[in-house]
């Protein structure tokens, strides 16, 4: 059985604590692990916080946070009336670099690709849709 769950929110930096705390609520509420619950947390926030820095700014954006829960797996979509944008093309961080001498910015993409076992974009209807999911691990 899947359980589903959508919060819609206005694109400001404001709302970043009420998304995490809609996501690890409905987490918690369905028994999903506690690193589980802390990684999809972090790639939540991330691409959020992308969203609303880079995508909308802070001007009359909107995030759909679409979370589903099944046995197997954890899902989210996030969907943003902003500029297009496909994270997916983000060129992944030289972490070989000296951290003084490092480009700044990059590295959220880089953990939701790391954390998540699945990562999508689509750009459809005027709408970027990013699509995460975590496999469920020994709940």
């Amino acid at each position: 059985m899947k359980s589903r769950h959508v919060l819609v929110v206005e694109s400001r930096r404001e709302n970043l604590p009420l998304i995490a705390e809609f996501v690890e609520e409905h987490l918690l509420d369905l028994g999903v692990a506690d690193r589980d619950i802390f990684e999809v947390g972090l790639a939540v926030d991330e691409a959020c916080s992308n969203i609303i820095l880079h995508g909308c700014g802070e001007e009359d954006g909107r995030i759909e946070i679409e979370l589903a829960v099944s046995p197997e797996q954890v899902t989210v979509a996030l969907i943003d009336n902003c500029q297009p944008f496909n994270p997916l093309t983000v060129e992944p961080p030289d972490l070989c670099d000296d951290v003084e001498k490092r480009k700044v910015g990059g590295l959220g993409v880089f953990l939701i690709k790391k954390t998540m076992d699945e990562v999508g974009y689509e750009y459809r209807d005027g709408k970027n849709i990013l699509f995460i999911a975590k496999d469920r691990s020994g709940d």
